[in-house]
């Protein structure tokens, strides 16, 4: 599996964590709470450096829907990573992308916050809606992964 494939729990996965009935094994469990949303293969074999098995279990929660591959966000990381200036202009583009990418993997495409954020225009515009946003986010999913989809926002916009 390639290091740096970005990895996210699915809806089924943010179920399989936060519901009561659960239907994994402990370790399986394990890597489903460690992927969270947005974590490359690298830094999760990282934080479980014990595990002999962690490639095989990543593949069988990925073909159970747990967790899905985000081949997009690899590609933002790396920019990201690239670039060590902030740039002078925010692309509001490819930070619209961003926060779209990150509620699809979390909430769907089908909420009324999603499709806001999908018809913003101008910077105004996705000020206006980020905070449905991140209510939704923090209702849906958790409060952590409200903050950290903030967070990325915060460093794409160069602060």
């Amino acid at each position: 599996m390639e290091m740096t494939m970005q990895l996210s729990r699915t809806l089924k996965g943010q179920e399989e964590i936060f519901n009561l009935g659960h239907t994994l094994r402990p370790r399986h469990r394990q890597i489903l709470f460690s992927v969270g949303n947005g974590i490359s293969f690298g830094e999760l074999r990282s934080k479980l450096p014990n595990c002999a098995e962690l490639e095989t279990m990543v593949n069988e929660l990925l073909q159970n829907g747990f967790i899905q591959p985000l081949r997009n966000m690899a590609a933002v990381h790396a920019a990201a990573a690239v670039s060590a200036p902030v740039p002078s202009t925010v692309n509001l583009a490819e930070v619209q992308t961003y926060v779209l990418e990150f509620m699809a993997a979390l909430v769907g495409t089908k909420s009324p916050a999603y499709r806001q954020m999908s018809e913003v225009q101008d910077l105004a515009g996705f000020k206006a809606v980020l905070p449905v946003c991140r209510k939704v986010i923090a209702a849906v999913a958790s409060p952590h992964q409200a903050a950290e989809m903030e967070a990325g926002v915060a460093q794409r916009m160069g602060g």
